[in-house]
């Protein structure tokens, strides 16, 4: 049998100017673009957001701070070949405590994941990382600055957020009282 769902992205959301992305789920999806949307209608509805990123999630490699060691114990022995010569920017994300989701950390200049991974740990060995996350930039699908008001603002304006827009036990009160709902004139 195969598989019926749609690809898995990690979806990625800063609240506001200044503020760190965090993880914040993960959508199902056709392709890059509908998850960015996805993402904003699942995550975007309550906090706000001024970015969103969207990475399938089979272009993160992860790993938690027992595996690395490991990793890095094997890699050692086995000098392992570099699969790819070039270099490019990766992302890096680490989750700080147990409760916490995961934060953007900075980047880093790799010609592999494993690569990528190595230096993240060096360069933000500052840093208690539980677990951590490494994607190729061009992985990411980023919402554009210049289309923040129109991505995000309709979230902002929904009255359903506001109980004050649900009058129901002042509406039952009121049956109660006379035995029928009393129309605005």
């Amino acid at each position: 049998m195969s598989d019926t769902q749609f690809p898995r992205f990690m979806v990625f959301q800063q609240a506001g100017e200044g503020e760190p992305l965090l993880h914040n789920g993960t959508v199902h999806a056709p392709d890059i673009e509908m998850a960015l949307l996805n993402a904003r209608d699942v995550f975007v509805r309550r906090p706000d957001a001024v970015a969103l990123w969207v990475v399938p999630v089979d272009a993160i490699y992860s790993q938690t701070r027992e595996e690395l060691t490991q990793t890095i114990a094997r890699s050692a022995k086995h000098d392992e070949a570099i699969p790819n010569p070039e270099l490019e920017d990766y992302y890096v994300f680490g989750k700080l405590s147990q409760q916490a989701q995961a934060t953007h950390l900075g980047k880093v200049n790799a010609n592999s994941p494993q690569a990528a991974m190595n230096a993240a740990v060096e360069k933000f060995s500052d840093r208690k990382v539980l677990r951590w996350y490494v994607f190729p930039a061009s992985a990411v699908l980023k919402s554009k600055p210049g289309e923040a008001d129109p991505m995000f603002a309709p979230a902002r304006d929904k009255t359903y957020k506001d109980q004050a827009e649900y009058p129901v036990v002042t509406m039952m009160r009121q049956i109660r009282a006379t035995g029928h709902l009393e129309e605005d004139k």
